[in-house]
């Protein structure tokens, strides 16, 4: 296998899985490009963005209907490498990795933020990191272990009160990604394990009523961004051919409560969500056409993480395809597109005036919706 062909076919791998996971379970977005540390040359740069547009209608008790209540959003990627020695390479990256963007304001009743359906809801994390791989050859092969740290900041917003009231809130949290790869050039094979580390979330900021006064410029609220452990595998099985998967571990437990205090009587909140734990699974195959196109397929699984506190319950598939130009050794051109289906699913619970989860069988119910994601990237190198 020539070593463009590996090259491009390699690539294509990580642009499928970027669009097919752009609707993850959880909050879960965009990841980090660390694939680029891979790529051969002294300084390569790759930027992308991912278009993701979601719906999903809810029936609410009593039959009424709020329509769609997800909104679209677009992750940005972008990852630098410097290849500082013949072993080591270190690469800066920046992505969304978790967001949030759901309206059921026109469903509100009251001060109840707690039942997760009487919110707009708004938020998004920015990763900032550097990571760092050190490379050895080791008979056919080559170790690589890879080391980094990534700034993680938090901008959320939540309406109250049938969104007359507002959290404001931001946090700036810290953590770390380490793994290790094996590669055999010669036949395009690759087995990588990468951890990224929680991040705990102690964010401030204001809460106040919407065009009026702020009633507490000290609301904080308390959560933790997961741990996840993710397996990604690829090898070359015939000239110009590629197969390719990854699986994922997500820590959505720990998201089990989002604390908010006011400190205003009776207005400090909880948002319950009492998630399980997320899996993602990815297959796909990608073919050589010529030097300079390439094409892929795959095929995405997300578990559902719900429990009823919410409409997480419902378990994700994603198809998505992707192609690459390369028009010459220094230049490269991707996309993909993804599209996601996912079951209907019902919310079993809302909670009273103290936050106290209590069982509402039918309270809220979600037909069967989908997501339609596309992504777009450029890769220059020398």
């Amino acid at each position: 296998m020539s070593k463009s062909i590996k090259t491009i076919l390699a690539g294509l791998a990580g642009a499928t899985i970027m669009a097919s996971s752009a609707y993850a379970g959880g909050f879960s977005r965009g990841t980090a490009d660390t694939d680029i540390l891979y790529e051969d040359g002294g300084f390569v740069s790759r930027s992308s963005v991912t278009f993701v547009s979601p719906t999903q209608d809810v029936t609410l008790f009593g039959g009424a209907s709020t329509g769609n209540v997800l909104g679209s959003y677009v992750i940005p990627n972008f990852a630098m490498k410097l290849q500082a020695t013949d072993s080591v390479a270190c690469a800066g990256t920046y992505t969304t990795p978790f967001g949030a963007d759901s309206d059921y304001t026109g469903t509100t009743f009251g001060f109840d933020s707690d039942s997760n359906i009487t919110t707009m809801q708004s938020f998004s994390a920015h990763e900032l990191g550097l990571t760092c791989s050190y490379g050895m050859d080791v008979g056919k092969g080559r170790v690589s272990l890879i080391g980094g740290v990534f700034m993680q900041h938090l901008d959320y917003e939540q309406f109250v009160g049938g969104g007359l009231a507002l959290f404001e809130l931001s946090d700036t949290g810290y953590g770390f990604r380490v793994g290790g790869a094996y590669e055999i050039p010669e036949i395009a094979l690759r087995a990588q394990l990468m951890y990224r580390s929680a991040v705990d979330v102690s964010a401030d900021g204001t809460f106040g009523i919407i065009g009026g006064p702020i009633l507490n410029p000290g609301a904080v609220g308390f959560a933790k961004f997961p741990q996840s452990v993710e397996l990604k595998v690829q090898s070359g099985i015939a000239p110009g051919w590629l197969v390719y998967g990854a699986v994922t571990w997500t820590d959505w437990s720990v998201f089990d409560v989002l604390t908010y205090q006011a400190s205003v009587p009776g207005l400090d909140r909880t948002l319950n969500f009492f998630w399980e734990d997320g899996w993602t699974v990815n297959l796909g195959i990608a073919h050589q056409f010529n030097e300079e196109v390439a094409g892929t397929v795959s095929v995405t699984w997300d578990k559902g993480v719900g429990t009823g506190h919410d409409l997480q319950g419902s378990d994700r598939w994603t198809l998505a395809a992707g192609g690459s130009y390369k028009p010459n050794d220094m230049v490269e051109f991707r996309a993909g597109l993804g599209v996601t289906f996912f079951g209907a699913t019902s919310q079993d619970f809302t909670s009273n005036f103290l936050g106290t989860p209590i069982a509402a069988p039918g309270f809220k119910t979600a037909e069967a919706g989908n997501a339609i994601g596309g992504s777009i990237s450029a890769k220059i190198k020398f």
